[in-house]
């Protein structure tokens, strides 16, 4: 079960305006993927806390943001999940970003409906973390630092154990 960790993070996302019911309609986008040919269902990631990060093309700290989540994907629970969504630019600029952050999680182009549904995007990255359910908990402006994730989400990427001393 995760711990109540979220409340700074949910007053931050009301006073954005973002509301849970705004993100209800989430389960029925189907996103292109920028790695692949097909196409990705934001139903699928149901069950699982999932951090929909926003990036554009040459933004270093999305680059950076890019490598945590890689780290993410690698050392925390199957059920924390990365998802980049690139966004200004032509999938000709983004895909060049996600291989040189040799990304090894799922990435999609920003569709028209899924901004509709966020709204403006106010700098990149820029992160939604959503609930198993699909509810909004919260936003994360700017670049989220591994150790931040294992504190956010301390049952999904828990901190190394200290050795014995």
């Amino acid at each position: 079960m995760i711990r109540p960790t979220f409340r700074a993070l949910a007053l931050i996302a009301i006073s954005l305006g973002l509301t849970p019911q705004a993100f209800a309609s989430l389960d029925q986008l189907q996103l292109p993927s920028l790695t692949d040919k097909t196409m990705i269902s934001m139903a699928d990631f149901r069950g699982k806390v999932l951090l929909l990060s926003f990036f554009e093309p040459d933004c270093p700290w999305c680059y950076r943001q890019m490598k945590v989540f890689n780290q993410i994907q690698e050392q925390c629970s199957e059920q924390l999940q990365p998802l980049s969504v690139g966004i200004h630019g032509t999938d000709q600029k983004l895909k060049p970003e996600l291989r040189r952050a040799k990304v090894t999680y799922p990435a999609v182009r920003g569709t028209p409906p899924l901004l509709e549904l966020v709204g403006e995007v106010p700098a990149t990255p820029w992160t939604l973390i959503l609930g198993p359910e699909g509810q909004l908990l919260g936003t994360w402006r700017g670049y989220l630092k591994f150790e931040q994730a294992q504190t956010l989400f301390p049952e999904l990427c828990p901190l190394p154990e200290s050795p014995a001393g």
